[in-house]
């Protein structure tokens, strides 16, 4: 029969139980450092992570979100420059029709209406606040000097129009732009309610379609942090939420932590309201594998001590000259080392089984340490990635602000900018400013006989020529229809003015159009040298000398000192 185990008193104090409980305690010691050392790094570099692609997000869908608002500004400004508005009657049912056309295109539109200069509401979809006086709404003063978007509000008035709707559908966005007639003078404001809920939508949609948003609520804020979407309360704020471009945790009111990722919407062309995108993600749903892993490392790390418990019990004396190699790698493994010396021969399958275990786990927590590193590198990239589509974008968003979209020539907001800047220029070097009016002669009749599109390329042709017959420095642009203005700066006198714009007129006048056979140019010339005569007054005087060639017969210049002389 075998001797049983000595368990007297002295026993406690033997190498093999000292051995035994030091190993023990050694290896789960160690293996639970490690393990919580290693979740713990790995708790943050997941924050780091999801909070990087949070941020992505919430940049994407603040970006949809402005690309929304662009397009519904454009829809209005466009609007305003119809012929039905720029010609009839702002009270006429042709203007009316057109409102309601556009309404009925698109349902993000609640009102549409068109106030005459004084304030009074003329023409209204669904007969909504016709008559009424909205000198003191902000749209109307501000439409009046050129586009305007507004922030988020309710309206009083129009919610009683609409009380059969949902409450979160009465807050709105003004859109504004100002009604011009032919000759450029402000006849009324055109100005639209557009849902909040259905421009707001593009967060969330943006949200939904995003694998890394998982169980991710979508916000928007006001430029002073009231939340606007979704809609909880009246002046409710998002506590801690981090500045805009950045991410953090955040604990609400429960003390539940969330990772919270802010994005601020671009400007428009039109408008900077402030706004941003909040994104958060419980912090428990984004860090959940880290969550698992330690578990998991625990149970690993407790069942790896006790059998290094028995096995020392075992076979303390022949083992522990390995298991002590064994616990210094460990040690150099909770120290960070990478080269950790394992022993080679360890007496024993089973330690030889232990030894590689800890191998293969500080392999695989090094491996899953250079994935998070190469996983942040790639996250770097999509976010330079991201950054560089977004300049993109806005240079072409600028771009389109100034361009005609038909010709390819500076717009009237171009143009009007430009001339200001010229205006400056002439008043320190005394050198004037040629500008030059023209007007297609009886490009109706083009547009009749031929067709809008024989006619668009008729413009198209013009714009060509124009561009070929003046300088770098100059700059032409289609004001609108088929009306042209050519800005000259740095000319001595306004004969060289009148000497360019006949150039213009030969070029034209000689030039062969395929479809539409022979065009002609009526131009109006004036002189501007930034004191005396401003730019403005300036254009005024070549829009009446090009109405004086009008008379005269078209397809001539005339200057301004001409036209008053007749």
């Amino acid at each position: 029969m075998s001797a049983a185990p000595d368990v007297s008193p002295r026993a406690w104090g033997s190498f093999r139980v000292r051995l035994t409980l030091w190993a023990a305690g050694l290896a789960l010691c160690t293996l639970l450092g490690v393990g919580l050392y290693a979740a713990r790094q790995a708790t943050q570099q997941r924050a780091e992570f999801v909070g990087q692609q949070l941020l992505s997000s919430a940049r994407s869908a603040a970006f949809q979100l402005a690309v929304r608002l662009q397009e519904r500004e454009k829809e209005v400004e466009i609007l305003s420059r119809v012929p039905s508005l720029v010609e009839s009657r702002l009270n006429s049912p042709r203007v009316l029709r057109s409102l309601q056309l556009r309404k009925e295109i698109n349902d993000e539109y609640v009102w549409i209406g068109v106030a005459d200069a004084s304030g009074r509401l003329l023409n209204a979809t669904g007969g909504r606040l016709d008559g009424a006086d909205v000198r003191q709404r902000p749209w109307f003063a501000a439409g009046l000097r050129g586009p305007y978007t507004g922030d988020v509000h309710d309206d009083a008035q129009l919610a009683r129009r609409l009380a059969h709707e949902a409450s979160d559908s009465l807050h709105f966005i003004d859109l504004a732009a100002p009604v011009r007639d032919h000759d450029g003078e402000v006849r009324g404001v055109l100005a639209a309610h557009v849902r909040w809920q259905r421009i707001a939508r593009t967060v969330t949609d943006a949200v939904r379609g995003d694998p890394a948003a998982l169980r991710t609520e979508a916000m928007i804020l006001a430029r002073d942090g009231t939340l606007l979407f979704p809609l909880h309360a009246p002046g409710m704020r998002l506590p801690e939420a981090p500045g805009p471009g950045r991410f953090g945790v955040q604990n609400d009111a429960d003390g539940r932590a969330y990772l919270v990722a802010r994005a601020a919407v671009p400007a428009t062309a039109q408008s900077d309201l402030g706004w941003s995108v909040v994104l958060r993600q419980p912090l428990e749903v984004a860090t959940a594998p880290i969550s698992a892993l330690r578990d998991r490392l625990f149970i690993v790390g407790l069942v790896a001590s006790l059998l290094v418990a028995a096995l020392a019990y075992v076979l303390a004396v022949r083992l522990s000259r390995p298991l002590e190699q064994l616990a210094a790698a460990v040690v150099a493994v909770r120290e960070g080392r990478s080269s950790a010396a394992f022993p080679q021969r360890c007496g024993s399958p089973e330690l030889e089984a232990m030894t590689e275990s800890v191998r293969a786990m500080t392999e695989s927590l090094l491996d899953r340490e250079a994935r998070l590193e190469q996983a942040n590198a790639q996250l770097e990239q999509t976010v330079d990635d991201r950054t560089r589509q977004l300049s993109a974008a806005n240079a072409e968003l600028a771009r389109l602000a100034s361009q005609d979209a038909l010709t390819g020539l500076a717009n009237r907001r171009a143009f009007e900018q430009r001339a200001a800047d010229e205006e400056a220029r002439a008043r320190r070097t005394g050198r004037g400013i040629g500008l030059l009016m023209l007007d297609v002669d009886l490009f109706k009749s083009v547009n009749d006989r031929f067709g809008h599109s024989v006619g668009d390329r008729v413009l198209q042709e013009i714009s060509r020529l124009l561009e070929a017959s003046i300088r770098e420095t100059d700059l032409a642009a289609r004001l609108g229809g088929e009306e042209f203005a050519v800005l000259l700066p740095e000319l001595a006198g306004p004969a060289e003015a009148a000497l360019v714009a006949e150039k213009i007129r030969l070029a034209v006048q000689g030039h062969g159009f395929a479809e539409a056979g022979h065009v002609t140019l009526s131009i109006g010339v004036a002189w501007a040298d930034g004191h005396a005569t401003p730019v403005v007054v300036a254009l005024q005087r070549a829009d009446e000398a090009l109405y004086a060639a009008k008379r005269r017969g078209r397809n001539c210049c005339v200057s301004a000192d001409d036209s008053l002389a007749g």
